[in-house]
């Protein structure tokens, strides 16, 4: 929630929350047994899809923060789990740039509050 207040009102997302979500994730989920080398390989493909698109695409508007916040999801997220992820996040995100380009008139949309109501969703659907 931090991270996406953040996005909203800012447009940064912080490193050292970012670091915190992270050590919190390693810590709980070596500790409950949830992490497994597919959540790793899945947050690693996120960080090389992200890397590519930014070198094809250099011009794109898409922040570190949700390249970092994304590889996060992708440990967390059961790896057969995260197409749906992927999905919410399109069309929430879809909802998300047309309430912040045509009602507050600004030129980009905050991707973490996106990926957080997804994560959410995909959490309650997922018994």
């Amino acid at each position: 929630m931090f991270l996406s207040y953040f996005d909203c009102k800012k447009r940064i997302s912080p490193n050292n929350i970012a670091l915190l979500l992270l050590i919190f994730l390693l810590l709980f989920g070596f500790l409950e047994d949830m992490l497994n080398i597919y959540s790793f390989f899945l947050s690693f493909l996120v960080l090389v899809f992200f890397i590519s698109l930014l070198l094809l695409k250099p011009k794109m508007i898409l922040g570190g923060g949700d390249i970092k916040y994304m590889m996060l999801v992708a440990l967390y997220i059961n790896p057969f789990l995260f197409p749906h992820f992927l999905l919410s996040t399109g069309l929430i995100q879809t909802l998300f740039l047309l309430y912040f380009t045509k009602i507050l008139k600004r030129r980009t949309a905050p991707m973490v509050p996106a990926m957080f109501l997804s994560v959410i969703l995909i959490q309650l659907f997922n018994f």
